[in-house]
């Protein structure tokens, strides 16, 4: 039974060889990751005419204002500066649908692991570290344009779970970064890259 299991493997491992894309793949960048202070670039690998798999990881870096209320009034709030620094990777295996890979419809099963930590300023004590790990899929289509640039749009449910750990008196500031705790949501983007 070893030896049968042994020759299927290789037989398998002959036919991804032989379709192998020698070199190819694609690099590439989360431009709308940008504007929340999320700063993606990735690399995409061709196993073969159909199979890909890709990460993507990046820096995580904004300033956001938190509020508290004032020491002397329980109706008004003063607004404090916040630093948030972190990381965040997506690794993902894509099978191409139709065409050949990097041009087409694919389906893609992702990982996602996300670390941020929020500082107040004026209180460098006061933090909140949170940690989300998760995964789901995607639908995305990738287009292959001119000189080796691509572009891609993905849409896809995800599912994560968060872990929250507070130092300081974080928790009597309000924040209202919502995106990452516990539960399901959307994945989308765009990205755009260059191959060879």
């Amino acid at each position: 039974m070893k030896h049968l299991a042994f020759v299927f493997l290789m037989v398998i491992g002959l036919q991804v060889q032989g379709q192998e894309q020698e070199g190819t793949g694609v690099i590439k960048a989360n431009p709308f990751g940008w504007f929340a202070g999320q700063y993606q670039f990735g690399y995409e690998h061709f196993l073969s005419e159909k199979l890909s798999v890709q990460v993507i990881p990046g820096l995580i870096f904004s300033n956001v204002s938190l509020s508290k209320a004032a020491a002397d009034s329980a109706f008004f709030f003063e607004s404090f500066d916040a630093t948030r620094l972190g990381v965040i990777v997506v690794p993902e295996v894509r099978y191409y649908l139709g065409d050949v890979a990097p041009d087409g419809l694919y389906i893609a099963p992702f990982g996602r692991f996300r670390s941020v930590t929020t500082t107040v300023d004026s209180d460098e004590g006061s933090t909140r570290k949170r940690q989300t790990i998760g995964g789901g899929f995607v639908l995305g289509y990738q287009y292959q344009l001119a000189n080796g640039l691509t572009g891609e749009l993905f849409l896809g449910p995800q599912f994560k779970s968060s872990k929250t750990t507070y130092s300081g008196d974080f928790e009597e500031y309000d924040d209202l970064d919502f995106e990452d705790t516990d539960g399901s949501g959307l994945r989308f983007g765009l990205t755009i890259g260059i191959g060879w």
